[in-house]
């Protein structure tokens, strides 16, 4: 069966599943067509006097009210059990690809996107993509069976109601790149809103010191009408054609009344059937209605479905080698392209179990060589040897490499845990420790209320105590006073049988002169513009 392919119908939706959801719709979908009748059968007993037969009609109906309610009731928590699965699969979905990214060259706009796929996107999937998806599978039963109820008692009237009904599908279809299109332009200002409501926190205290905050809020309010115009287009084209529905859903009305009047007259049909008649195009012009607007909420969510399915460059870890060297590590013809610029590097080694300075002015290519280095950054040209093995997007050094950016980013963890990735430590590591933190910013103070300076020396002593083979660390002093970055570089300097490569452009002379290669940037980057 195509219920059992191994493509979902449904995003994130198991196949299994949505059969037991068809089940259950099949049911109730039956129930409902089948009341229709049973009221005509009541009113039809009522006229012709039979009150007997018309009372345990009546006690019938109740209870086959109440078994569709209680079916309705089943198919409703169902349907959100099978939502609330496929909304988490959907966010572990965007979590995996983060934390499984091979580069990180353009990060700050993947960490935007996927912020909104988090916050907006996948959450707005809810109604207007799941619910209208489950509601147009019990609206298509419905009219699959109150259309042949219709043709079952009058093949006319059941022809013209079904064509005049089906009259919104073929609008909606006709509009439906169209909507796709507004409701993509509507998210597409949420996400370059959330980018600006994110930066505009991140710089309040600078608003204040320059005065800034009459420019910002005109901004605010500018971004803010820009998605309300882009909300009001999409849902007034949504309005727009759901009042064409409505319209030829009371033309229908019309007609079959019409039609249902002279068929009386003629004594084709008798009252009875004339109510059934009323109550099974109620249940036609409704459904086609909500089915319209349903496939127009469905199709407004095609190119947003299509983010989510557009991952970014991934690789699992189990599908990355351990890559270590022996003797050295060695870069050739190593060529970087960041923004217009591409940089072309001189020829590079790193020797095993010595210390590397790597000195230069800011914005010279340090950071990203090393990012390079380590495989989080892709190269344009050259090659990267670890000993005589070629780096490549399944190498991974990182086994065996601690690097500290420049970055004071930390987790919402312990300050314990942010340095040795657990909330024990040994005595040798706690001795450590109190040379750059004291006890009550180890075990008293939560994260969001270190200083900087406080943040910097969690990170650094994260690298001191790392067990692994080589340390890197990019401007490790920057936010520290001269006594706390001494005592950096004496514990630094006093690690032993470990690769060390350090990147600063303001190192004290008689710390310089402790490594044991100094590589100045400034004789090994050429810098051209990319055109």
């Amino acid at each position: 069966m195509v219920i059992f392919m191994k493509k979902s119908l449904i995003m994130s939706v198991r196949n299994r599943s949505l059969l037991v959801l068809l089940i259950i719709l099949l049911a109730s979908t039956l129930t409902g067509t089948f009341i229709q009748f049973l009221k005509g059968d009541i009113f039809q007993n009522a006229i012709e006097l039979k009150f007997s037969h018309m009372s345990l009609f009546i006690i019938f109906l109740g209870l086959t009210i109440f078994f569709e309610v209680l079916l309705y009731y089943i198919e409703w928590l169902y349907e959100n059990n099978l939502i609330k699965e496929a909304l988490a699969k959907q966010k572990n979905d965007v979590g995996k690809t983060i934390l499984n990214l091979k580069h990180y060259k353009d990060i700050e706009n993947i960490k935007e996107n996927n912020l909104n796929k988090l916050t907006n996107i996948i959450d707005s999937l809810e109604y207007s993509y799941y619910k209208a998806f489950f509601d147009v599978l019990y609206l298509l039963f419905r009219v699959l069976f109150v259309s042949v109820a219709l043709l079952y008692i009058n093949i006319y009237v059941g022809l013209i109601v079904v064509l005049m009904m089906f009259l919104p599908l073929l609008i909606t279809k006709l509009f439906k790149n169209k909507l796709a299109h507004l409701e993509e332009k509507l998210y597409e200002q949420k996400g370059v809103n959330l980018k600006f409501y994110k930066n505009l926190m991140d710089n309040l205290k600078y608003i204040k010191v320059f005065e800034l905050r009459k420019h910002y809020y005109r901004k605010f309010i500018t971004n803010v009408g820009v998605e309300k115009k882009s909300w009001a287009t999409s849902k007034n084209y949504q309005v727009t054609l759901n009042a064409a529905y409505s319209l030829s859903s009371y033309l229908s009305h019309f007609i079959v009344l019409t039609i249902a009047i002279y068929l009386v007259y003629k004594n084709a049909i008798n009252p009875g059937t004339v109510i059934t008649l009323l109550g099974l195009v109620d249940q036609l012009s409704m459904p086609i209605l909500s089915l319209s607007r349903n496939i127009n909420s469905i199709n407004s969510t095609k190119k947003l479905r299509s983010q989510l399915s557009n991952n970014y460059n991934t690789i699992d870890d189990s599908e990355l080698v351990t890559i270590d060297f022996k003797d050295k590590i060695h870069a050739s013809g190593l060529e970087l392209n960041i923004k217009n610029y591409n940089l072309i590097y001189k020829d590079v080694e790193f020797c095993k179990n010595k210390k590397h300075l790597i000195i230069g002015r800011s914005g010279i290519g340090k950071s990203i060589f090393i990012d390079a280095l380590l495989g989080l950054s892709p190269i344009d040209a050259g090659v990267i040897q670890y000993d005589d093995k070629q780096l490549n997007e399944h190498g991974n050094p990182l086994k065996k490499t601690s690097y500290i950016m420049t970055e004071n980013i930390l987790f919402d963890e312990t300050v314990l845990y942010n340095i040795i990735f657990n909330n024990t430590a040994t005595e040798k590591q706690y001795f450590i420790i109190n040379k750059l933190l004291p006890d009550n910013v180890i075990f008293e103070k939560s994260i969001d209320k270190l200083s900087s300076g406080e943040k910097r020396r969690v990170l650094l002593l994260r690298g001191l105590l790392s067990d692994k083979d080589t340390l890197v660390f990019d401007e490790p002093t920057s936010n520290l006073d001269e006594s706390t970055s001494q005592v950096f570089w004496d514990l630094l300097m006093n690690i032993n049988h470990k690769t060390v490569i350090i990147i600063s452009h303001n190192t004290p002379q008689y710390i310089s002169e402790k490594f044991d290669y100094i590589i100045d940037f400034a004789n090994y980057v050429e810098r051209n513009r990319d055109i």
